[in-house]
């Protein structure tokens, strides 16, 4: 095998993980209204919360090496 045709992410990789991002968002909105007893609008609250607490990182680490040298 090549190194180059390994690194390459392909269409079907791309496609089942947004397929298991929405199954696991289903779920766990299933379990904050049912389970936990949450509203939609304190769900849809918390998961902006936890989008921003989980991305800030990432954008910081961009930030700081600049574009053209992500890792």
């Amino acid at each position: 095998m090549d190194l180059e045709t390994d690194s390459k992410t392909d269409f079907g990789s791309i496609a089942v993980a947004i397929c298991v991002a929405a199954y696991t968002a289903i779920m766990l909105a299933y379990l904050a209204q049912y389970d936990l007893g949450l509203t939609a609008t304190e769900t849809r609250h918390l998961s902006m919360a936890a989008a921003l607490f989980l991305a800030l990182p990432i954008a910081l680490d961009l930030l700081r090496t600049g574009q053209g040298n992500a890792r």
